[in-house]
């Protein structure tokens, strides 16, 4: 989510703020931070899943990212701002145990087997679910919307149908489509339900829930038996250090920022700018490849989804991705 960072949610915001002098320059690099970091997930998860098991990797994360972003909450503003009310938990649960927990460590199992920029071209089409499910909730899109959505179905199909005979793991694939239906559920969830007004304390407390149910999930997956601290790469500790830190709070943090003073449909667009960045991160540090399908299938995904977020930008798009996980994924 990842992600991206596949973490969580964006909430609904007050209108941007009226330009002030360097506004646009912070702007420009406020987006570019969001498009390098949360481009980056993907690399960095492939890399983290070296020698740390997805579970494991994916709740310390989002626990250490929750505690931060929580403490750093009740050190600005008194611990009693991190107190939600009833009806709000309903709210964070869903976004929590949906996209912090479910989505992000379904695309960290199906990265295991998926290169990070083919998992970063699966996850771009996550738009396109939540355009699915409000269809399905009764919602009528834009006419052009719905062409969208087609699009992005038929290019994600071209890029499954190429995996057996491109030995690719379909099942992984699968996965990580499913992460982002389940991230997709728990965006529209979250739309309907009382959520934080703060996004620091909604994302804190998504993150410490979803980190939880991850963990409990590893526990009995055996994930926890069987980690070995002393066989842990140097270079998957770094990997998952730059995840937590720089990805999932600094990327969260920038991301809200730029939420409060740039039109949405502008900060929409890291939804099919970062997979390019993954893409290329992977062929420069990885060395992966795609062919010449998948190319025609991504560039299919990321026009469908600038076509469905361009039509419906007057809507509140809330739960696009990261491995965002907010995060990324």
């Amino acid at each position: 989510m990842a992600g991206a960072d596949r973490a969580t949610v964006v909430a609904a915001r007050p209108p941007a703020a009226p330009g002030r002098l360097g506004e646009p320059a912070a702007t420009a690099v406020g987006l570019g931070a969001v498009y390098l970091l949360w481009g980056s997930t993907y690399l960095g998860n492939r890399i983290t899943l070296e020698s740390l098991s997805p579970m494991v990797s994916t709740a310390g994360r989002f626990l250490a990212a929750g505690v931060l972003v929580c403490t750093v909450v009740a050190v600005r503003r008194g611990p009693g701002r991190l107190r939600l009310p009833r009806a709000q938990w309903p709210g964070v649960a869903a976004g929590g145990v949906l996209m912090v927990g479910a989505g992000s460590a379904l695309l960290a199992v199906g990265q295991q087997y998926v290169a990070s920029g083919l998992a970063s071209l699966l996850v771009a089409a996550m738009p396109l679910w939540v355009l699915l499910i409000r269809l399905g909730s009764g919602q009528r899109p834009r006419p052009a919307a719905v062409a969208g959505v087609l699009g992005g179905l038929a290019g994600l199909a071209l890029l499954l149908v190429a995996a057996p005979g491109q030995g690719l793991h379909l099942a992984g694939m699968a996965t990580i489509v499913a992460s982002t239906v389940v991230w997709a559920l728990g965006s529209t969830l979250t739309q309907r339900l009382a959520v934080p007004a703060d996004h620091l304390v909604g994302t804190g407390w998504q993150m410490l829930v979803g980190g939880a149910c991850v963990a409990v999930a590893g526990l009995f997956a055996g994930e926890w038996h069987d980690l070995r601290p002393a066989e842990v790469t140097t270079r998957s500790w770094l990997a998952w250090l730059y995840l937590m830190l720089v990805c999932t709070v600094v990327g969260f943090t920038v991301y809200t920022w730029l939420l409060r003073r740039a039109p949405l449909q502008l900060v929409a667009t890291y939804a099919y700018v970062n997979p390019v960045i993954a893409v290329l991160l992977g062929m420069v540090v990885l060395d992966e490849r795609l062919t010449g399908r998948q190319v025609l299938a991504g560039v299919v995904v990321l026009a469908s989804v600038a076509l469905v977020v361009a039509v419906e930008r007057h809507r509140q798009l809330r739960g696009l991705p990261p491995g965002t996980p907010v995060t990324p994924p």
